[in-house]
């Protein structure tokens, strides 16, 4: 090939999945500055300018630098058509210098350009691949040949050593193609670590030589030279490919590969579920389940060269262990005892962790558990991955274990980025907007201070219960894996969102141009309702981030620019919808913040509960069920009342007698949430607020245990107009939940919003 031809060629942006409107089309940036940098000197003078002569100049001991510079080419070879030849030495005057500085941090690089020169500095191969990033996204940000790097001084590292993203690929399989495409993903964002999640109940997805049934009764797999390819894949862009078999539990697609696994022998059948909890687990009182689990774990270790080795042992039901006489007999065995905080079969769960952490140990592997693992009989070098919280993580710092952070309410990214469920794409979980990632509270509490070096760092999760394809998986990944790389790149450096927010738009820029899809969800407007009885009004506060517009309406029309600039709290006294959007200084802008009040005869009236709500979901005493404002189906937005295992009792006082007819109340159902719904609806009216007659009431069919997505239900029921200054609304939940549900006997939640009296 003609070398002159090099720069030549047009750049193609490959099609975007969704468009951004709101970004304005603004002068592109030197270089981008998504994880921001721990210094960056943008200078004036010429830029370096790409030439057919421009050489790649890396000393020949640097060989394990060279797939860092592999990647580089032949991500430049789409964008031009050709790549830089890489030379020992040179003395072309154009050239990118590769050079060793062992005084440099693990991961950092120094990054100098100049009219005359391209010069990285690093301590190890990876830190060289990052700052080559540097210089690949600048250029992919231009659209046409002469190709050019803007004179620059960059130093910078990341603060944490774990950056890691998870697939779970047992709830809907995706190809080697697709998952180098993921790790293409993490690349991008400077992630160093793949969890690839690889069995659970709906599906075994590694070949296992001496198992094969696994894979038989699971159709759809990779085999172990498919996964070395993945590997190999991510090693050249210097990320660790960690396994996940998870055990004991969430092994149903194991029981019915090998029934004697499990405590009753089966016959066991694959699940159909898209996830869940499910009773059937390995029988931890057969030899069998130790030899299996050994004999697995072994054939992973071989294959996989990570240093780590995830073994789940989340969510592990012990049914089937009360009531199996081989696992009591372990108990037993194990010697093991109940305590205050741990059930015997807690500990036996233990056992099992302790044995496979000191037979991994002989394989030169650490484990690594989710953060049930966590009990008084566990190996202290076995690493939490703290899921179910924050405190979980702290739990396990305290103890003395590492830790990786993937709390569930800052880090999956199953969960919805909208409050706009309806016109989201199906997902699991609550809401988690990108904002919520960025602004993780990873700071230490006392109770674990100087334990920092144990914090290895945090890791984002996607569970494909309902993401089967690239472009859902794009739509719910980005752009907040963006935010998760800032807070593990830049860690405690990290700004505002209001800052990262201005650097986003050319980081969008860079996904359109390597194909990859985005949802337009970037900030929000959180808005806050205060009931005035006497006043007789709602109080609607609006807040965004720092820096941007709010602009709203109150007659159900979309606002812009040119709508009434929010100020102040707005008083509302009549029914309306109130909608509002705000921009930021770059052009990006909110999601769309759209509420009807329906002012009626509770609204801002005072609300008793004569039943006590849970702490965490108390709905200001009651004061959201006559605010005029109807939640979204998220339990978690403060808008909802909710209980366990009692049911609600509010009396409304409408300061006066007043023909009523007809009372509404909103419903919350998501079996996923372990919320049921309401059951039994009963209205009562009294003149003095003590002596009460039932006017009316109404029952209701459960939702079915596979029941999926999230729904709100207004309930309405009528009645004989009566006179009465104050009306009791009781709402009752389902006793358990039914067969069927992974959570089968347990008590649901009761979730209430809205009273409307008419």
């Amino acid at each position: 090939m003609k070398k002159r031809d090099i720069f030549r060629g047009v750049l193609c942006a490959a099609g975007c999945l969704l468009t951004l409107s709101c970004v304005s089309e603004k002068e592109k940036p030197s270089y981008i500055e998504i994880p921001k940098a721990l210094s960056m000197n943008v200078k004036g003078g010429n830029p370096f300018v790409l030439t057919e002569e421009t050489e790649i100049v890396i000393p020949s001991e640097l060989k394990d630098w060279q797939a860092g510079i592999s990647v580089f080419n032949s991500s430049l070879r789409k964008l031009t058509g050709d790549t830089l030849a890489v030379v020992g030495s040179s003395s072309s005057a154009s050239a990118v210098l590769l050079k060793h500085n062992p005084e440099l941090p693990s991961e950092g690089f120094r990054l100098h350009v100049n009219a005359d020169e391209v010069r990285i500095e690093a301590a190890d191969a990876a830190g060289a691949f990052y700052a080559l990033q540097v210089l690949n996204q600048s250029l992919l940000l231009q659209k046409q040949a002469p190709f050019t790097l803007p004179a620059v001084d960059i130093q910078d590292g990341p603060e944490m050593k774990y950056r890691g993203a998870m697939l779970d690929v047992s709830r809907h399989f995706f190809t080697v193609e697709q998952v180098k495409r993921f790790i293409d993903l993490l690349a991008v964002h400077r992630l160093n670590y793949f969890h690839w999640h690889l069995t659970d109940d709906q599906g075994w997805r590694m070949e296992v030589k001496k198992y094969p049934k696994l894979t038989e009764v699971s159709k759809e797999f990779y085999t172990q030279e498919e996964i070395k390819d993945v590997i190999s894949y991510a090693k050249q862009r210097f990320i660790t490919v960690v396994p996940e078999i998870d055990l004991p539990g969430h092994t149903t697609a194991a029981l019915v590969a090998y029934p004697q696994l499990g405590c009753t022998g089966g016959p066991y059948t694959m699940t159909t579920d898209k996830g869940g909890v499910h009773k059937d687990v390995l029988c931890m009182g057969k030899d069998f389940s130790y030899q299996f689990a050994k004999d697995v774990l072994a054939e992973v270790a071989t294959l996989f060269p990570s240093p780590y080795i995830h073994i789940g042992g989340d969510e592990v039901p012990r049914d089937r262990w009360k009531q199996c006489p081989d696992c009591q007999a372990a108990i037993k065995k194990y010697h093991l005892k109940a305590t205050k905080e741990q059930s015997a079969e807690d500990l036996l769960q233990g056992e099992f962790n302790v044995q496979m952490a000191a037979y991994l140990k002989t394989l030169g592997k650490q484990m690594v558990g989710w953060d049930e693992v966590l009990s008084d009989n566990i190996d202290p070098s076995t690493i939490i991955m703290s899921w179910r919280g924050l405190n979980q993580g702290f739990k396990a710092l305290k103890k003395g274990h590492p830790v990786i952070f993937s709390s569930t309410g800052h880090f999956y990214f199953n969960n919805c980025q909208a409050e706009d469920a309806a016109n989201e794409p199906l997902s699991t979980g609550g809401l988690l907007p990108m904002q919520t990632v960025y602004e993780a509270p990873l700071v230490l509490p006392e109770s674990v201070a100087g334990r920092d070096t144990l914090v290895l760092g945090a890791e984002a999760c996607l569970w494909t219960s309902h993401v089967d394809n690239d472009q859902l998986l794009d739509y719910m990944m980005l752009p907040r894996l963006a935010a998760f790389s800032e807070v593990t790149w830049t860690g405690s450096r990290r700004g505002g969102y209001a800052d990262f927010l201005n650097r986003l738009p050319h980081m969008l820029e860079i996904y359109e141009k390597m194909g990859f899809g985005y949802a337009p969800h970037f900030f929000g407007i959180k808005a806050s309702y205060a009931p005035d009885a006497e006043k007789n009004q709602l109080f609607v506060t609006l807040n965004s981030v720092e820096g941007s517009t709010i602009y709203y309406t109150l007659d159900g029309t979309v606002p812009d620019k040119n709508s009434q600039v929010y100020q102040s709290p707005i008083g509302i006294e009549e029914s309306c919808t109130l909608k509002a959007v705000a921009y930021t200084p770059s052009g990006l802008c909110s999601d769309l913040l759209q509420k009807e009040v329906k002012v009626n005869k509770a609204t801002f009236k005072k609300i008793t509960l004569q039943t006590t709500p849970e702490t965490r979901y108390a709905g200001e005493n009651g004061k959201v069920l006559v605010d005029g404002v109807r939640s979204q189906p998220f339990h978690t937005t403060g808008m909802w009342v909710g209980y366990l295992g009692k049911p609600m009792e509010a009396v409304i006082d409408m300061e006066e007698k007043q023909n009523v007819t007809q009372v509404v109340l909103s419903s919350l159902t998501d079996m996923g949430s372990y919320i049921m719904g309401i059951s039994k609806v009963e209205i009562y009216a009294s003149d003095n607020g003590e002596d009460f007659t039932l006017l009316t009431e109404n029952t209701y069919k459960a939702p079915e245990a596979k029941m999926q997505g999230k729904k709100i239900e207004n309930l309405t029921l009528n009645f004989s107009e009566t006179q009465a200054r104050f009306i009791k609304v009781v709402a009752r939940g389902f006793e358990a939940l039914p067969e069927g549900h992974s959570g089968a006997g347990q008590p649901p939640f009761l979730f209430v919003d809205e009273i409307e009296i008419n």
